[in-house]
C-alpha cells in the first residue's frame, strides 16, 4: 500500500511545520525545519542507545506514527512528548481516544489485525520481516519499520475472509462512487486514493489537503459539505475539487476549511 513511504512524508510535513513556528505552537521546534529534522533524529539515534524510562526507540517511533493520526490538537501533544524525551524526561502517556460506544466496546489491536491479515496477502514465514524492515527502512526511514511489525501478527493469524473479494474492481455500479483521500495520510497515503478512484468503473475524487488519518479524524466543514450533497441528493464534487482542514497544525481552534478548485490546488498537482 505505500503507507511506510506515506508515513515518511506526514512526518516530514510534521517537522516542517514544527520547526517553521514558535515553541509555544509546538514544544519540539529547533526554529527552522532542518534544524527541527535534525533534531528528530538525533533523538531517535540516542534513544537507540539510551532509553528514557519505558520510552525506547521502537515504543517512540510507535507513539510517533500513531501521534501522527489527529492533527489537532494530537501533533501539539505529540511535539510535548518528543521535547520531554529530547530533554530525557519521560512524557506523559498519551491521552487515550475515547472507545466507541455499546455494543463495540473493545479497542485491542486485533481489531485492525482482522481485517489486514484476513483481506491482503502477508508472508507466513516471520523470519522474513526482519529483512522487510531493513528494506522499508531505507526508503521510508523510521516510519518504515513501524509498517513493517504492523503486519508481521498475518504472518501466524489463524484465520482467512470466509468470502473475500477479489474483483472485478471496475464493474460499473448504480450510482458513481466518491473517493476522499488526505494529501498526508499516515496510514492509508493519498496515492492510494487516486488509484481506486482511477481503477473504479466512475468515480469522482475529492482531495482533502491536510493531514492526519482520513478527513473524519480531521474536520473539515468542505468535505462534510460535499458529502451531505452526494448521500442526500447524489451531487459530486467538481473535478479537481480540494478541501482543507478547519483547524491546521499548531493554531488556535478555528474554521478555515475552504474549497480550491483551480490553479495550484488542484488535486492532480499535489504530491
Amino acid at each position: 500500500m505505500g503507507a511506510d513511504l506515506g508515513a515518511a512524508a506526514i512526518l516530514d510535513r510534521f517537522l516542517a511545520l514544527c520547526g517553521a513556528t514558535t515553541t509555544a505552537r509546538c514544544a519540539f521546534s529547533a526554529g527552522s525545519p532542518k534544524a527541527t529534522r535534525d533534531r528528530f533524529d538525533r533523538l531517535m539515534r540516542r534513544l537507540r542507545e539510551h532509553p528514557v524510562g519505558t520510552w525506547t526507540y521502537g515504543k517512540t517511533v510507535d507513539d510517533v506514527v500513531s501521534g501522527l493520526d489527529i492533527a489537532h490538537p494530537g501533533w501539539t501533544d505529540l511535539a510535548g512528548r518528543l521535547q520531554d524525551l529530547w530533554r530525557g524526561r519521560v512524557p506523559r502517556p498519551p491521552t487515550p481516544l475515547p472507545a466507541p460506544p455499546v455494543p463495540n466496546p473493545y479497542t485491542g489491536v486485533e481489531q485492525a489485525g482482522a481485517i489486514l491479515c484476513s483481506d491482503s496477502p502477508n508472508p507466513r514465514d516471520p523470519g522474513v520481516y526482519h529483512a522487510l524492515e531493513e528494506a522499508s527502512a531505507l526508503r521510508a526511514g523510521d516510519t518504515g519499520r513501524f509498517w513493517t511489525w504492523a503486519a508481521e501478527p498475518c504472518a501466524t493469524w489463524p484465520a482467512v475472509a470466509a468470502d473475500r473479494y477479489r474483483g472485478p474492481w471496475n464493474t460499473p455500479t448504480a450510482h458513481p462512487v466518491l473517493v476522499i483521500g488526505t494529501v498526508y495520510d499516515p496510514a492509508t497515503p493519498y496515492s492510494g486514493a487516486q488509484a481506486m478512484a482511477k481503477e473504479l468503473a466512475h468515480a469522482r475524487l475529492l482531495t482533502h489537503h491536510g493531514y492526519g488519518h482520513t478527513a473524519l479524524l480531521n474536520p473539515s466543514s468542505c468535505i462534510k459539505a460535499y458529502e451531505s450533497r452526494y448521500f442526500i441528493d447524489g451531487t459530486l464534487p467538481p473535478a479537481g475539487a480540494v478541501c482543507r482542514p478547519d483547524t491546521p497544525p499548531f493554531s488556535a481552534p478555528g474554521p478555515s476549511g475552504g474549497v480550491a478548485t483551480g490553479g495550484g490546488a488542484r488535486a492532480g498537482l499535489v504530491s
